[in-house]
């Protein structure tokens, strides 16, 4: 009798927490829906078991929102079923002349398959950015080249010249985030300015450029302020060199970088291979020539004398700073690697139709609309419950661990380093956040505090408050979420 009154007593203490835990999510997602910042918000919400294929918790789950950033769940996802994740593009030079007295008589040709990662800051150090293109040199220096004589051409034809996808706002494209894929990328696609930021209300001045662009106008005043962040911008649009620079910086900053977009990749990468080259020794006499201005021009590279080939990163070295870092032009150029190897176009339009219907096949899709890889879009539309399927599927997959692996961590890394730190589903669930002028997303996998495996989506776009206010109210749904039993 004592053991079965025992017994007893842990059956009902077991079942009084659970409804402890349930009435305590409940309580915490009415608390949230009634804030009044969320008074006239569109939400979408899934919380599904992974192991029972059960569906715990929804709010108009099936409601496709824009929902920013964790749109680069399907295009990593998509990048690493398609491709594999040991894919990398292949960038490879060529020539159409002679070799004579060590000088190339003759033209250059680079053919460029979008590989984002040459002179990229997340795989080089500061001092080696451009140590690829001394490499290159050093190459043709031992196939007997120390100079040429005749015009250097890139050719990223595959992949387009139309800048930024549709639906990109234009206050973002001057700003680094809004930095376009290019079939010839260098330095991330980003402009760099530093400035010399004064005193409290002062005008802040520019001191460097990066890289050096003859062509660049820099217009507009930046000025200090007593922040503690950048609250400065950069307007311009794709192959313009017109930039207007405005908004304030940190007071009493004797360096402070502010990232843009470069105009025109393609160029920028001639302008600094001829840079490079010269200043080590490879003399150019000619001019460099984007594809983009001659696009009536198509070279037969099977006829044309091929001199070297560079690999790049692969599909899982960048998905996993795509998603940990939140980067879009390493995400708009993933997408761009799948619509070029499966159709032989690189073009955003292309590559996003071909991944919106693999997944209409494979996943819950009803109102799923992908108009780009990053989620800059706002045609973009997903719901909760097309994200938790989407998530369910690559938990059966074969590629599990490394899409895993390319997602932050709550409270620990990328960009989900502060969300949920000091909490307690710290360090229990991953996920990709979004983030846009009124709207904020989640996506991911929790593990509960009885070790349940869950996945949740949670979209809310058309509050009232900041960005920042409203992840303090998505943080007691998620530790909620953890302790549900």
């Amino acid at each position: 009798m004592l053991f079965f009154n025992q017994v007893f007593f842990i059956y009902l203490s077991f079942i009084f927490s659970c409804v402890i835990a349930q009435d305590n999510f409940d309580s915490t997602w009415v608390d949230f829906k009634k804030d009044p910042a969320l008074k006239n918000a569109a939400i979408s919400f899934s919380l599904v078991d992974l192991k029972s294929d059960s569906l715990l918790k929804f709010d108009n789950d099936s409601s496709a929102l824009t929902c920013a950033s964790t749109v680069k769940l399907f295009t990593t996802a998509t990048a690493i079923e398609l491709l594999g994740e040991n894919y990398a593009p292949v960038t490879s030079l060529y020539h159409n002349g002679y070799i004579k007295d060590s000088t190339l008589i003759g033209d250059l040709i680079i053919r460029g398959n979008a590989d984002i990662s040459m002179g990229s800051q997340y795989f080089n150090s500061e001092d080696s950015l451009y140590k690829f293109l001394i490499d290159w040199k050093n190459t043709l220096t031992r196939l007997g080249i120390k100079g040429m004589i005749g015009n250097v051409y890139a050719d990223g034809l595959a992949f387009g010249y139309k800048g930024t996808p549709k639906g990109w706002g234009k206050s973002d494209v001057g700003n680094y985030y809004g930095a376009f894929h290019s079939g010839l990328s260098i330095y991330d696609n980003a402009l760099r300015l530093y400035f010399k930021v004064p005193k409290n209300g002062e005008k802040a001045s520019i001191t460097k450029v990066f890289p050096e662009i003859k062509s660049l106008t820099l217009n507009g005043t930046v000025y200090s302020a007593n922040i503690g962040s950048d609250n400065s911008s950069i307007h311009g649009i794709p192959f313009s060199y017109d930039r207007r620079v405005s908004g304030t910086l940190p007071a009493n900053r004797d360096t402070f970088l502010v990232k843009g977009s470069l105009p025109d990749p393609e160029m920028e990468f001639l302008n600094e291979l001829v840079r490079v080259w010269n200043t080590s020794g490879f003399t150019i006499n000619g001019s460099v020539l984007s594809a983009r201005s001659f696009k009536d021009t198509v070279f037969h590279y099977d006829k044309l004398n091929h001199m070297l080939s560079f690999t790049g990163k692969t599909v899982k070295e960048i998905a996993y700073w795509t998603n940990m870092k939140s980067l879009n032009v390493y995400a708009e150029t993933l997408l761009a690697w799948i619509g070029f190897e499966k159709s032989g176009s690189g073009l955003t339009e292309n590559s996003a139709q071909l991944m919106e219907d693999y997944w209409k096949e494979r996943v819950y899709s009803k109102g799923l609309t992908l108009k780009d890889g990053s989620g800059l879009s706002r045609s973009n539309k997903v719901s909760a419950a097309t994200f938790c399927s989407l998530l369910k599927y690559m938990n059966t997959s074969k590629n599990r661990s490394v899409f895993k692996n390319t997602l932050p961590v709550a409270g620990t890394s990328g960009t989900l380093k502060s969300f949920c730190k000091g909490q307690c589903s710290e360090g229990k669930f991953i996920a990709k956040s979004g983030t846009m002028n009124s709207v904020k997303s989640y996506a991911g996998y929790i593990t509960t505090i009885e070790g349940r495996e869950l996945t949740f989506a949670l979209i809310v776009t058309n509050y009232s408050c900041s960005n920042s206010a409203i992840v303090k109210k998505m943080e007691p749904v998620m530790n909620a979420i953890y302790q549900l039993k």
